[in-house]
């Protein structure tokens, strides 16, 4: 939590988080149904605590994993600080 931007911010594994899309999102091959449902209740998980925390007032950003990986992490910064000084409610990178 950054109160200074009345903010939070979520650096969230594509793999435990589902990140939708990505190479890193993988499901292991035993268990399937064990995995889908742990899935399932982390991703609805997240849903709830954002929605949560913008009902108090609070601007949430997420920053997927990969994008740690893709960009170089000057660029991710500042990014995340421009939202942070920023009027934008929401971040996804």
């Amino acid at each position: 939590m950054l109160p200074r931007f009345q903010a939070v911010l979520f650096v969230h594994g594509c793999f435990w988080h589902r990140h939708e899309s990505c190479r890193y999102a993988t499901t292991p091959a035993t268990r399937v149904e064990f995995w889908q449902a742990k899935f399932d209740a982390n991703v609805a998980r997240d849903i709830r605590n954002q929605h949560d925390l913008a009902e108090m007032g609070w601007r949430v950003g997420i920053v997927w994993e990969c994008t740690t990986k893709k960009r170089k992490i000057g660029d991710l910064a500042d990014k995340v600080y421009a939202w942070l000084t920023g009027p934008e409610s929401n971040l996804e990178v």
